[in-house]
């Protein structure tokens, strides 16, 4: 129990920009932890957005254009930003139509190129647009929770089954202690967390078998993508996937809504 205690603690010490003032032993069993932990990293992230959403509405204060925005970059604040830079890396590589090794040395350029700005931009604005259409539906709170959740499932499992694309930074580290086990771990905490919150009738079912399904495709593509382009697995492109990801989801969550409606 400690060390899964401990492994939840650095989960939130790396990936989230809350304060945890005690230094903790980098371990196999803590860091197979930390990434077993790593859904119910995104769903207390999520379970901000969830509350702050929430008591917007509760108060009828400002519009959905401007809870769309706030919460936008509040997810993004709470990662300390750093899935966004990984998104920017992995578009700075991808962009360039290198070679592999070239786009890994790309990746871990900490210059700032012209597509990585362009990529971001258009990411946000689209999961500004899904947002801000989701919430003119009405949809429940608890969407927020799953999002996170699921994004930070899949990543999860990338990093446990995927190909390391090199021996050293963010994701050898992590991918030096954990394997499938941990995996099916991730994927048993997310589902627990999902069925929980279908089931208490705070998400509708269908909508949550479908974020579900679309988190899973999503990783099933991304393995063999980041293969073939990148060499492998890298923390670059386990943070493109949680803010693309995101993206995805929130694009499902509008469809599912627009389609309810329409």
């Amino acid at each position: 129990m400690k060390q899964a205690w401990n492994g939840w603690l650095l989960a939130l010490q790396l990936f989230t920009i809350i304060p945890i003032r005690r230094s903790i032993e980098w371990n196999g069993a803590h860091v197979r932890w930390l990434v077993r932990c790593l859904p119910l990293a995104g769903a207390l992230i999520g379970m901000l957005s969830a509350g702050v959403y929430a008591l917007f509405s509760s108060f009828s204060f400002g519009s959905p254009l401007v809870w769309a925005l706030f919460l936008l970059w509040l997810s993004i604040w709470m990662a300390g930003g750093m899935h966004a830079d990984g998104f920017m890396d992995v578009s700075d590589a991808f962009f360039s139509y290198r070679d592999v090794k070239r786009r890994q040395e790309i990746m871990s350029d900490s210059r700032v190129g012209a597509f990585a700005v362009l990529s971001l931009g258009c990411l946000l604005s689209f999961r500004w647009l899904f947002l801000y259409e989701s919430l003119q539906a009405g949809i429940p709170p608890a969407l927020f929770i799953a999002v996170p959740l699921l994004s930070r499932t899949g990543s999860a499992l990338l990093l446990s089954v995927g190909k390391l694309a090199k021996p050293t930074g963010m994701a050898a580290a992590l991918g030096e202690y954990s394997s499938w086990h941990d995996a099916v771990w991730a994927l048993g905490l997310a589902f627990a967390l999902l069925s929980l919150l279908c089931a208490s009738a705070v998400i509708p079912m269908q909508t949550g078998a479908a974020l579900a399904a679309a988190a899973v495709v999503l990783a099933a593509a991304a393995k063999p993508w980041a293969g073939k382009q990148f060499g492998g697995i890298t923390g670059d492109v386990l943070g493109a996937f949680i803010e693309g990801g995101e993206t995805l989801l929130w694009g499902v969550i509008w469809l599912l809504h627009s389609s309810a409606m329409g």
